[in-house]
């Protein structure tokens, strides 16, 4: 398949989000907004932590950090990989989310975060994550 006109300029907007997606899981310095704010771990706090233990191979420290790494971060991944593949080579977004089953999935996953976290609050996986 040949790129479209653009796409070399194009790919550089993934690029960028992926050596600052390594820099972050290499060594973060950023705080989660929302805890910095009310003072409590967000649901989905804990995730790169996870996935950075996850790089070291981890796996009981990742899981510690997030339970639910092991499904958010393959979903994720797909998602960022069917949307700069896109985006590349045609310009558009959405292409990913486009698909009932990914957004069913989406939700799915929205949810269980949210039970988790609420879970965490009451001892479960070790208790709420630490916020720095």
């Amino acid at each position: 398949m040949i790129a479209a006109p653009g796409a070399a300029r194009r790919a550089l907007v993934p690029l960028a989000g992926a050596v600052a997606l390594a820099i972050h899981l290499h060594k973060s310095v950023w705080q989660c907004p929302v805890a910095y704010v009310l003072h409590v771990p967000c649901p989905t706090c804990g995730v790169s932590r996870a996935a950075r233990a996850l790089l070291h191979l981890h796996v009981s420290d990742a899981f510690h950090a997030h339970p639910l790494v092991f499904v958010v971060l393959p979903y994720v991944a797909a998602l960022a990989l069917v949307e700069a593949y896109a985006f590349v080579l045609r310009g558009q977004l959405g292409t990913f989310l486009a698909h009932r089953s990914a957004r069913v999935i989406g939700f799915g996953l929205c949810v269980a975060l949210f039970v988790v976290w609420i879970a965490r609050f009451f001892g479960a996986f070790g208790g709420p994550v630490s916020t720095s």
